[in-house]
């Protein structure tokens, strides 16, 4: 399993940080996909005559594979090798972003949605996992929360890019795309090919051959299920960050479609609030990282909540059609989403679990989340037909729960870190090791 390795005054050096730049690049694409199909889906609609359940597949089906992505991929990083992983599944985005730049058709479009998530999916855990192997401990809360900057980047490029083209119609969906392509292309040459990676790997290497543990024997995954401990937290955390993803990735894939559908605007206003309003959350990105590894990042996580709930309500009352309110709860959410959900999941688990065992950990609870949010996209434009208001009032139900839920992790994981106080490293890799 893994070991505690701590040390103690240990800082994050110039390596370390361009190797979360490397591994973030994988939340960046994720997001800029995520926010790109969403942009696309009422031009897609127009353009090939799709009807709103056909906007429902396409819409899902990127959730779905960033599922089916994560579970695959997660598992065979620890199986395989996770650098390997590291530096091919950016080459399969890659290809997935081209084939949605240049599809003819409907059929087309799906099936580059669909490996796009696949490959986005499998990223996700890799990455994280690589990145945490690879750092020093009492440094994993800020570098892998600056992957949540990386992520919140990736909303705000793909949401200017949108507001840049939205004039263009369907060519301009394709061209952010193509830029998509470039990104992760690259991304694969930074991975593959930057020798200070390689350096970091031996060095991580070394150390945990010192104490005894092999970083590239995966846990088997009967080990995990049989400890008390970890299939507790893996439960809470996929219940945290499904109930949270629900809420994220309507806003994400949806909200410009909601905003021309439901609240009459047009494409060049609802991407332009959209990339004015996610400046915001890029601040509280940033503010995050820089409390990720003090107690207040859990002293944040009660506002938030509040904030993340309020903003829902707000949809929900005045159903979708008043463009103030509109504004103010994409304000809230954005103010909100950095101390309450995704950043927060990615810490906890990197933090709980064996170094072996990181990636299937995360790709197993990031499935179950994609998957059933994924179902949840696939009725979601059915839903906003049906009624707004009822919509938004179950997202505020979803958002309540995540934060209940996430009290729930806090608690845990503080009995966790005091316990593991008097316990040995093997037992304190599977507990908390930084302070909440």
């Amino acid at each position: 399993m893994a070991v505690n390795t701590d040390t103690g005054s240990a800082r994050p050096d110039r390596r370390h940080w361009m190797l979360a730049v490397a591994a973030g690049m994988a939340s960046l694409l994720d997001s800029g996909a995520i926010i790109s199909v969403g942009l696309g889906l009422a031009l897609w609609k127009k353009a090939f005559d799709l009807d709103v359940w056909t906007v429902g597949v396409l819409g899902s089906a990127l959730t779905l594979f960033i599922a089916v992505g994560s579970l695959t991929g997660g598992r065979l990083a620890d199986l395989v090798g996770r650098g390997r992983m590291f530096s091919l599944t950016i080459l399969l985005y890659a290809a997935a972003a081209v084939t949605i730049a240049v599809a003819p058709n409907s059929s087309v479009l799906v099936t580059g949605v669909i490996v796009l998530g696949i490959a986005a999916g499998a990223d996700l855990p890799t990455s994280l996992a690589v990145l945490t192997e690879r750092i020093p401990e009492g440094t994993q809360g800020r570098l892998v929360a600056f992957t949540h900057v990386m992520w919140t980047i990736g909303v705000v490029v793909a949401t200017l890019l949108g507001f840049a083209v939205s004039g263009l119609g369907v060519p301009g969906i394709s061209l952010i795309f193509g830029i998509l392509a470039v990104l992760a292309v690259g991304t694969f040459v930074f991975r593959a090919f930057y020798r200070p990676f390689r350096r970091l790997e031996e060095e991580a290497q070394a150390r945990y051959t010192s104490a005894g543990v092999d970083p590239d024997k995966a846990v088997p995954v009967s080990v995990l299920l049989r400890d008390r401990t970890s299939l507790l937290l893996i439960a809470l955390t996929a219940l945290f960050y499904l109930f949270f993803t629900l809420v994220a990735n309507t806003f994400g894939s949806f909200k410009t479609y909601f905003l021309v559908t439901v609240g009459g605007t047009t494409q060049t206003v609802a991407t332009g609030l959209s990339f004015g309003t996610t400046i915001i959350g890029l601040i509280g990105t940033i503010v995050f990282t820089r409390i990720a590894d003090t107690k207040w990042r859990s002293r944040f996580f009660a506002v938030g909540v509040a904030v993340f709930i309020a903003c829902q309500l707000i949809i929900a009352v005045t159903g979708g059609v008043v463009l103030p309110a509109m504004i103010a709860a994409l304000v809230l959410y954005n103010i909100a989403f950095p101390f309450v959900g995704e950043a927060l999941y990615k810490i906890w688990t990197q933090e709980s679990f064996p170094v072996n065992a990181r990636a299937t950990v995360q790709g197993f609870t990031i499935a179950i989340a994609r998957f059933i949010a994924a179902a949840f996209a696939l009725v979601t434009p059915a839903l906003i037909a049906w009624s707004p208001a009822g919509l938004y009032y179950g997202l505020a139900v979803f958002a309540l729960v995540s934060g209940l839920i996430g009290t729930v992790i806090i608690r845990r994981l503080r009995a966790g870190t005091r316990n593991a106080d008097t316990a040995s490293p093997r037992t304190t890799a599977l507990t908390a090791k930084e302070a909440l």
